[in-house]
């Protein structure tokens, strides 16, 4: 199976499943969270079985502007998806230099 995708292949992200937040570990303050459930995983009877594959998608560094809208996330996370994985993608808040 090959994985090799043009750039018409790439999977955008849909709405998420799920929203949710975190308290960050370090300082209390919430980490917004995104959880994009595989179709696999639909209630629907003819659902594919789920290959229980999950994956984190993380953001380019937030002091430089990154967040989970970055294209580079929609692109990998949507792909990760179509591919049968459920993602995930936090939005960590802009750090202090």
């Amino acid at each position: 199976m090959s994985m090799i995708f043009t750039l018409d292949e790439y999977a955008m992200l849909p709405k998420p499943t799920l929203r949710l937040t975190i308290p960050s570990l370090h300082d209390a303050l919430p980490l917004d969270c995104r959880v994009y459930h595989p179709h696999s995983l639909s209630p629907l009877p003819s659902a594919p079985p789920w290959n229980k594959h999950a994956a984190v998608v993380a953001h380019p560094y937030a002091p430089l502007g990154g967040c989970y809208d970055d294209p580079v996330v929609d692109i990998v996370a949507g792909t990760l998806l179509k591919l049968g994985f459920l993602v995930a993608t936090f939005n960590f808040r802009y750090g202090t230099p």
